[in-house]
């Protein structure tokens, strides 16, 4: 009866694992079907994975990860239970972040000039933590979202995608 129950187990988290495909391709809208502006219940039910959303801490702004998405890189920033930002950064605990690309290819580890080359009407603009390192921004003709590329002065350390102003706060919620 164990050996079922195992075995039953298993089979469930093997279907489960392979059902679920971890997203990675990363744009101004979102990263794949999770959308900017969606609401945070239908977040957690694209992710298939509860976020530990509170309304009432820090003015309804927080950046949340999920502990099967966590490895990946991914967080997300919800303000007033709205999904506003995507964020992948790379902690050495998965490759996964590195598969994460934009629509035109770029992704954590490529070069500055790689950025340049797809995005010619990019601003690059010196990162206030750290002036060797710069901040590539992205902005969509209406200017009310982007993509801003984290650099160390020569690859991409970061991505963030998203609304404005949200994507240009450099350390989370504002």
């Amino acid at each position: 009866m164990k050996c079922a129950l195992v075995l039953s187990a298993l089979l469930a988290a093997t279907v489960s694992a392979q059902a679920f495909d971890y997203p990675n391709k990363l744009s101004m809208d979102g990263i794949d079907n999770v959308t900017i502006g969606t609401d945070v219940d239908r977040v957690e039910l694209l992710l298939h994975d509860k976020l530990s959303y509170n309304p009432f801490k820090n003015h309804g702004c927080s950046i949340l990860t999920t502990p099967m998405l966590e490895p990946t890189g991914l967080s997300f920033m919800i303000e007033t239970k709205k999904l506003t930002r995507v964020n992948v950064d790379y902690f050495a605990k998965s490759p996964l972040p590195l598969t994460i690309k934009t629509d035109a290819g770029i992704g954590l580890g490529a070069s500055e000039g790689d950025v340049l080359k797809a995005y010619p009407n990019a601003k690059v603009k010196p990162n206030p933590a750290d002036p060797t390192w710069h901040s590539i921004i992205v902005e969509a003709p209406d200017r009310t979202k982007g993509i801003v590329f984290e650099t160390d002065g020569k690859t991409v350390k970061s991505m963030r995608a998203g609304a404005n102003p949200a994507i240009n706060y450099a350390n989370g919620c504002n």
